[in-house]
């Protein structure tokens, strides 16, 4: 198990234990309810990214921020147990018992300081405990390193000389073999191509560029196998230079001195994470409860217009190349594709008459709200495509697989900016959209997403 997942649960243990007793020793009263503050705390602290690695952060950051959250909740408290003690002189005209209002207060203060002196303490203890174990060589990061080069060697030693980086070289992928068996003392597992298997055999968590050229060409070739893996995807610095022309994001990192260039990095931050999937459930269960009418019309109005069945399911591919089954209301006659998959095109034949009415008003999209809330998918992302078209675009594309960083979403940027595709050019066009997307996330653009999204429902706009 990795010590980034041990620390994880050992916060999310202690964290409970401790708000539970704090509660209980200040307010003994309210035993019984102690379990509704400790399920705020942790969506508090899941919220303010307390959750995230802090493992090999400076302690005194994760200190200083814990306090930062818990001084933020202690005012939002303070704030509360004066509107409860003056509410009943406002309505009553009743004496402010100042000496129960110091008490309470005291209290609170006693059980915030509480809180976050000893959640402080014992984070300290468990990152100093599994740091020892880091040393030793337990729960780090596998590393992959792409490329028999000096490079690749640097970055070699520099995690084998200093494994409390948490971060371990398991091997390295060739794209020629020839004879060569090992590199360094590391083993040669395989070529480019064996990537996806390696990643998937060897629970892999990063993946380090060190290839000998730096023909934009040829780290499009090998972008090719991994962009779409659940890893972090690292470049050399003397690939740098490639890296300036590539439609997607980067950030640059420095590790114990030695400096990487991240691509494929998603903006969103984890607590923005969090939020995001809150308003993935809450908006979808309103949605589906409001437009529950329209949905019994639309399926009606299938069935006596054309014959089949009211809903089409079909296999897309979704985060990480992972399959998932989108359910859409049938827009198109059941043989629409006995030559094959094939794009919608502007006027097309194979489109119902009620389709037509449904597709120009996004209706047929709104089934996929069961697959935002199963998790499948978000309300915002890019579209998920079939598999037939993912591996077909992945050729003839640069960076179309950096799509599958990202949860599919029920609408998003490339939806609204751009209509549906016909060619090979639309999609060239929304992928530019969806890298937009990938590069600058955040839960203001979803709103501005969602918000657009109206406006197309509503106007038929951009739709065919």
């Amino acid at each position: 198990m990795r010590a980034s997942t041990v620390e994880k649960i050992l916060f999310i243990i202690f964290d409970c234990a401790i708000q539970a007793l704090c509660f209980v020793l200040f307010f003994p009263k309210y035993m019984a309810q102690a379990a509704v503050p400790v399920a705020l705390w942790l969506m508090v602290f899941l919220c303010t990214a307390l959750y995230r690695r802090w493992l090999l952060e400076s302690r005194t950051t994760h200190v200083i921020h814990i306090l930062k959250v818990v001084s933020v909740v202690y005012c939002l408290a303070i704030a509360a147990a004066l509107g409860y003690s003056l509410t009943p002189i406002l309505n009553d005209n009743q004496n402010l018992d100042t000496g129960k209002l110091f008490f309470n207060i005291k209290n609170i203060s006693f059980y915030f300081a509480s809180v976050w002196f000893f959640i402080s303490v014992f984070r300290i203890l468990i990152c100093s405990i599994l740091r020892r174990f880091l040393y030793k060589g337990w729960g780090a990061d596998y590393i992959l390193l792409l490329g028999c080069t000096n490079e690749a060697r640097e970055y070699s030693l520099l995690f084998r000389d200093n494994p409390q980086l948490g971060k371990k070289v398991i091997g390295v992928v060739e794209e020629n073999l020839g004879h060569i068996k090992s590199f360094d003392g590391l083993p040669i597992l395989g070529t480019y191509s064996d990537l996806p298997n390696l990643v998937k055999k060897n629970n892999v968590q990063a993946i380090i560029i060190a290839h000998r050229s730096n023909s934009e060409k040829k780290i499009n070739d090998i972008l090719y196998w991994v962009a779409h893996l659940p890893v972090q995807v690292y470049l050399v610095p003397s690939l740098w230079e490639c890296a300036k022309n590539f439609k997607t994001s980067c950030q640059p990192t420095l590790i114990h001195t030695k400096e990487l260039q991240e691509i494929f990095v998603p903006n969103l931050l984890p607590w923005q994470a969090t939020i995001k999937r809150i308003m993935d459930i809450v908006i979808s269960i309103f949605l589906l409860l409001i437009t529950s009418p329209l949905l019994l019309l639309t399926a009606i109005a299938i069935k006596l217009d054309s014959r089949g069945p009211v809903f089409y399911n079909q296999q897309r591919i979704g985060l990480y190349s992972r399959p998932l089954i989108v359910y859409k209301f049938r827009s198109m006659r059941t043989d629409a594709e006995k030559d094959g998959p094939q794009w919608a095109k502007k006027n097309d034949s194979r489109i119902t008459r009620v389709g037509k009415i449904i597709r120009k008003f996004r209706i047929d999209e709104i089934p996929q709200l069961l697959c935002v809330l199963k998790g499948d998918m978000s309300l915002v992302g890019p579209r998920p495509e079939r598999a037939v078209f993912i591996e077909k675009l992945r050729k003839t594309i640069p960076f179309y697989a950096s799509r599958l960083k990202m949860k599919p979403g029920l609408t998003g940027w490339a939806q609204v900016r751009h209509h549906y595709d016909n060619d090979i050019e639309d999609v060239k066009i929304k992928l530019g959209y969806d890298i937009y997307y990938l590069s600058n996330a955040s839960i203001l653009l979803d709103i501005q997403i969602l918000v657009r999204t109206v406006y197309v429902v509503l106007t038929g706009k951009g739709a065919q």
